[in-house]
């Protein structure tokens, strides 16, 4: 079923005024016609069953049928930050991310990050990733949208201990030869958490001073297997692991 996301709707309303690039997309691309069904999203868990009314050039009236239950979301609420990456690999992250159940996405400045400043000091790539995470929202049947942080340097992850979202476990995904002679701590050990943050580095790994700070911070390391993947790869496979470990609900 077609699907639009309208953060603003109303739990009370009858009718949903579609506005902008959504009634755009509606009209322009996909060509509705009055009385073809559409699902409506608010991106923070709800959805509703419309049907197409008016149409002028500029909106498209939904008129509400009923509440639909969504796919459940995961049941641990997962942060993913992750090193920043240049232009279609970040989306590929975002979009492969989002359609995977995390709460939250947080692009993180590291070490080894190669993305010039200038591209993201400004915070214009924000707005484009929660379009993409909006997106593949909207294809995957999901009724929540991730929340997209703005670009933060990597220490910036952890402002207070005490923090009301702090994440109840930290996972940092590090390559196979970071994993070579270590001790690292079996993760899949603990408890499933109600919360995790999950940490994957950008396309030239983590530094030294960075998997030091992980080891301070209480993480646990977390290997994705013997070969290398690319860094856009890496949150789907690492995501895979942990809810195949933890399960979805």
């Amino acid at each position: 079923m077609t699907r639009v996301y309208v953060p603003d709707v109303q739990v009370e309303t009858l009718v949903v005024e579609v506005v902008g690039d959504e009634a755009h997309h509606l009209t322009r691309v996909l060509r509705v016609r009055a009385g073809d069904s559409v699902g409506v999203f608010d991106g923070r868990g709800r959805e509703w069953r419309t049907q197409v009314g008016a149409i002028t050039k500029s909106s498209v009236s939904l008129i509400v049928e009923r509440e639909v239950s969504p796919v459940p979301e995961p049941a641990v609420r997962v942060t993913l930050a992750v090193g920043l990456l240049k232009g279609d690999q970040m989306d590929a992250v975002v979009r492969d991310a989002t359609v995977m159940g995390v709460t939250a996405i947080r692009p993180v400045v590291t070490d080894h990050v190669a993305v010039p400043s200038k591209t993201w000091r400004d915070n214009r790539g924000q707005a484009r990733w929660h379009r993409v995470a909006v997106a593949a929202a909207k294809q995957c049947g999901r009724a929540v949208v991730p929340t997209i942080a703005p670009v933060t340097p990597l220490v910036g992850l952890w402002p207070t201990a005490d923090a009301p979202d702090a994440a109840n476990l930290t996972l940092a995904c590090v390559e196979p030869a970071a994993m070579q002679g270590g001790t690292a701590r079996d993760w899949r050990t603990a408890a499933r958490p109600s919360a995790a943050l999950l940490l994957i580095g950008p396309e030239g790994g983590w530094s030294g001073e960075e998997l030091a700070m992980f080891t301070e911070r209480g993480a646990h390391t977390v290997s994705l297997g013997p070969r290398t993947l690319r860094a856009e790869s890496a949150p789907a496979v690492a995501l895979t692991l942990l809810w195949a470990a933890w399960g979805w609900t």
